[in-house]
């Protein structure tokens, strides 16, 4: 049987964060560690998986999950991804900073799913000199795979050096409203293969497959060592729903050879 530890966490350790398209989740933190609980269905779960499938990948940076209960609730814990002297700045934050008002708002004034995808990658480029698009292309082909419907601007950013002045791609993180984990949306009356096609995506097109495709299908994995991690999984609708998507994209993202 799966062991899932509960952790005890006092109200000192909660940490209210706003910004998500989902709405505003109940976090805490705690000796360098993040935890979330469930809400709306099986996040936790996804965010697990999510980081399986990122561990069998070509992506180097992202937050691992554990799957674990938070004061009797189901959830996940992650660790700090933050060095010392190191700030989160998502591209909200930034397009704020820099230009105020929403980035969201910026993205319907343009027509094209590509013309915003450029938009983006050449202010972050102008405004820090960092070039975000090859991290872009793993995240959102990732978000295609995974079906994430909570890919919005305050998850997405960048990782601040202040004191040295230096930048760099922040790791795939909050993956949580991936693999149809919200049971209110997608509930399990009815078969999950119906619901692949009213997935909603976000930020730069409603379509997950699009908005992957016009950056460049940039994630690769190595599909033989995850499914040997898969096979020792509980069978659970989010497994069955991953295992569902990598079959319908292997042409696409499997790589057999790669070392990871």
């Amino acid at each position: 049987m799966e062991k899932i530890i509960n952790y005890r966490l006092s109200p000192e350790a909660m940490v209210m964060v706003s910004g998500s398209s989902i709405g505003t989740q109940k976090k805490y933190y705690e000796n360098g560690y993040w935890y979330k609980q469930d809400r709306v269905g099986y996040e936790g779960t996804a965010e697990y998986l999510s980081s399986l499938v990122l561990s069998c990948s070509n992506v180097k940076e992202y937050a691992k999950y554990e799957k674990c209960q938070i004061n009797g609730i189901f959830g996940c814990r992650s660790a700090n991804f933050l060095k010392s002297g190191e700030s989160y700045i998502s591209l909200q934050r930034l397009y704020d900073t820099y230009s105020g008002g929403q980035l969201s708002e910026q993205m319907r004034l343009l027509n094209t799913v590509a013309e915003r995808v450029d938009y983006v990658v050449g202010y972050v480029r102008e405004v820090i000199d960092l070039d975000i698009k090859e991290q872009l292309g793993k995240l959102l082909t990732f978000d295609m795979l995974v079906l994430n419907t909570d890919r919005h601007f305050n998850n997405i950013g960048i990782i601040a050096d202040i004191e040295h002045g230096t930048y760099r791609n922040a790791p795939i993180f909050d993956n949580g409203n991936a693999l149809l984990s919200n049971v209110g949306e997608f509930p399990y009356d009815d078969p999950f293969e119906n619901f692949i096609e009213k997935v909603i995506g976000q930020p730069f097109s409603a379509n997950l497959e699009r908005q992957a495709w016009e950056v460049g299908y940039g994630l690769k994995i190595n599909y033989h060592k995850l499914d040997d991690l898969l096979n020792n999984e509980p069978e659970t609708r989010a497994v069955a729903v991953l295992k569902y998507q990598l079959n319908r994209y292997e042409k696409i993202l499997n790589d057999d050879s790669l070392l990871v």
